[in-house]
């Protein structure tokens, strides 16, 4: 646990395993009952590899997230880091 490498596997291996599922299964259900072939085209497997990688993406930054609230990574520390601006003094008129 505590592991952005494994957090990382875990993300590429769900999204292979539901994304790609869910476009076989629906291709293959769309040719078989219908006979429709534009599943297999490359607009659908471009929407669904952009879907995929957004997926992948947003489950690593979730699970990074979740691991750093509640899991190993609760001790990671944010150190603030302070700026000094210069003051700006406003020149009223005289």
């Amino acid at each position: 646990m505590g592991n952005p490498a494994l957090y990382r596997r875990i993300a590429i291996a769900v999204t292979l395993y539901t994304t790609g599922g869910a476009f076989l299964a629906f291709a293959l259900i769309k040719y078989w009952l219908h006979g429709d072939t534009w599943v297999f085209g490359w607009k659908p497997v471009l929407v669904t590899v952009l879907f995929a990688a957004w997926f992948g993406r947003t489950m690593y930054r979730w699970m990074m997230r979740l691991d750093a609230q509640y899991g190993r990574g609760s001790g990671w520390v944010l150190e603030s880091v302070r700026v000094k601006l210069p003051e700006l003094r406003a020149r009223l008129p005289r």
